[in-house]
């Protein structure tokens, strides 16, 4: 089987994962710390990825496989530094700059590295319904710029780390444009946010605490008090004389947000190598824990992958990344397509994301358990990658607000998403039965804003959308010629997910379906490493985790502080740094 990660100059990528600012853990280290490293990991990443200004604005395979490659699970900050940067913040200014060769040299500095971008876009009371935003930007009299103002706390953006990191920091800022005391509409602005060491003058960042459970990030606050802009500050230019409409701002506004739509499909691509590492860490783990064999007499001892309830939910998770790898294949492309309605493309990027992350956290919550009390801790990946991931389903787009805006849109005949390839399988008698039966409920009704769309509808968006990607993602596995085991196990835990309506439906029974499963598991078990293998996570040294070898697991033991009575010294020096 061809792995998934595609042979190029992306293979420089690879190469970093036995470097050791990659391969030795930070998590002993403080938050600053753990920042640093990330963002001198982000550097490297880029610098090996080679973007292109054209990579960018094109979305080019290189651009797509940055997102889905093994090196994203090293560092969910490295991650969200370089996806922000490359993505919302230079993809956003690249976009809109066709005419604009003063904006040349910091585009070139951007795709260096050597300047860090951000986007600030939602607000603390304004995150789903960004267009509302107050942050303000006001038309100076006789060409002087704008003023750009947070007019109180609530309209201070949230959670990009705008502080200072070492290097020059520059943002894209969203602002209601105000000219002649007209409010505009939204409109991003380039704005200096620091020099690396310092905030630019009415500039504010406050360090907000860590999320918890998850890699480290210097997410913040950010305020601007009547911060001075040039001209040249605003990115999308209109003709100052036109009032638009409310319709016409929205369209306008979606426009200049296009790179949150494809940032909902980029970080899907993230949750696919993080489950397969997940599947990964747990199988290596397994196969080296022991335990006795028979009664308490016996000598005998076997790993403990021996179980099926270790091998499992490993099988599965290995088959979701690897059917889900397909499906990130045909929706990049299929995004690509400028041909294809907007909204249909973002639907398609929407409906990857919420399975993809879907199948991450599942997977992570039973992997981590899998691997008992050593699951529990971050330096093992698993867990933290849980928390990544919850990141990652909020970010660009919550899955539930996602799943709600689509199936509304779908629901009441806006547009369709893709026929399926495969329209006699379950899966997809599964996803149009369930549309159906909401079509049907609704009845005449040509509006989401009612009581029986709250009802009855709302509720189960998410899981209709999760029936979506189950079919989508099935499509994709058998059109590029999966191995049977892997499209046949993923179909069989796709449709365990709804198992009543496959029993009244199909005229399966609850046996039966176990049965399925029982012999999707038993025909996957041989090709487990090569599963392994195809997903690139297969180089038992790229993997962080202590627990994957008694090699790694013994450097790691050392490395802890020890606490002893031949150890006063070492105790003392713990006791300081603590205090």
């Amino acid at each position: 089987m061809a792995p998934v990660v595609e042979n190029s100059s992306i293979e420089r990528g690879t190469e970093l994962l036995a470097t050791d600012i990659f391969a030795k853990s930070t998590h002993h280290l403080s938050f600053a710390e753990r920042t640093s490293i990330s963002l001198k990991r982000a550097f490297k990443i880029a610098e090996a990825f080679s973007l292109t200004r054209e990579d960018i604005k094109n979305l080019s395979p290189k651009f797509w496989q940055l997102h889905s490659h093994p090196i994203v699970c090293i560092d969910g900050s490295a991650t969200t530094l370089l996806t922000i940067h490359f993505n919302l913040a230079l993809g956003t200014i690249i976009d809109h700059t066709s005419n604009r060769p003063e904006l040349d040299g910091l585009i070139q500095d951007m795709l260096r590295y050597t300047v860090c971008g951000q986007f600030c876009l939602t607000e603390i009371d304004h995150g789903l319904d960004a267009i509302n935003i107050e942050t303000t930007a006001t038309l100076l009299p006789e060409g002087q710029g704008y003023l750009l103002h947070t007019p109180h706390p609530g309209a201070a953006k949230f959670m990009p780390p705008t502080i200072p990191c070492g290097i020059p920091c520059v943002a894209v800022v969203f602002a209601q444009l105000i000219e002649n005391n007209k409010r505009m509409g939204p409109r991003p602005f380039i704005v200096w946010l620091n020099d690396g060491k310092n905030m630019s003058k009415g500039v504010s960042a406050r360090l907000l605490p860590p999320r918890g459970g998850s890699n480290p990030v210097n997410h913040a606050i950010t305020s601007f008090n009547n911060v001075h802009l040039p001209l040249s500050a605003l990115l999308i230019r209109h003709a100052s004389s036109f009032n638009p409409t409310p319709s016409q701002q929205r369209l306008r506004f979606h426009q200049s947000i296009f790179r949150v739509a494809v940032g909902t499909l980029a970080l899907a691509g993230t949750a696919i190598p993080c489950l397969a590492r997940s599947a990964a860490t747990a199988t290596f783990y397994s196969q080296r824990r022991f335990v006795k064999s028979g009664d308490s007499s016996s000598s005998t001892q076997v790993p403990i992958m021996v179980f099926t309830t270790q091998t499992n939910p490993i099988l599965v998770a290995l088959a979701q990344s690897l059917s889900l790898a397909q499906f990130y294949k045909s929706a990049t492309k299929f995004f690509r397509d400028s041909s294809i309605q907007f909204y249909v493309r973002h639907g398609v990027a929407a409906v990857l994301k919420v399975v993809a992350v879907r199948h991450a956290q599942d997977a992570n919550l039973i992997l981590s358990e899998r691997c008992g009390a050593q699951g529990l801790f971050a330096h093992n990946g698993i867990s933290e990658f849980h928390g990544d991931m919850r990141g990652i389903a909020i970010a660009e787009g919550d899955l539930l607000g996602l799943s709600i805006r689509l199936i509304s849109e779908v629901l009441l005949g806006r547009y369709c998403l893709p026929a399926s390839t495969h329209p006699s399988s379950p899966l997809s008698l599964h996803e149009k039965a369930v549309l159906l039966e909401c079509q049907k409920k609704l009845g005449s009704v040509n509006s989401h804003r009612n009581e029986d769309f709250n009802q009855f509808i709302l509720p189960r968006c998410q899981a209709i959308v999760e029936a979506i990607g189950h079919r989508m993602t099935y499509d994709a596995a058998v059109d590029a010629h999966l191995d049977e085991t892997i499209v046949n196990l993923y179909m069989i835990t796709a449709m365990k997910q709804d198992p009543g309506w496959y029993i009244e439906n199909l005229g399966l029974t609850s046996g039966a379906l176990q049965d399925m499963e029982y012999k999707a598991l038993a025909a996957s078990l041989p090709r487990l490493q090569d599963w392994i293998d195809a997903t690139g996570q297969g180089n038992v040294q790229y993997l962080t985790a202590p627990i994957v070898t008694s090699e790694k697991w013994s450097r790691f033991v050392d490395e802890l502080p020890i606490f002893s009575s031949e150890h006063a010294s070492e105790y003392e020096q713990v006791e300081r740094a603590r205090l």
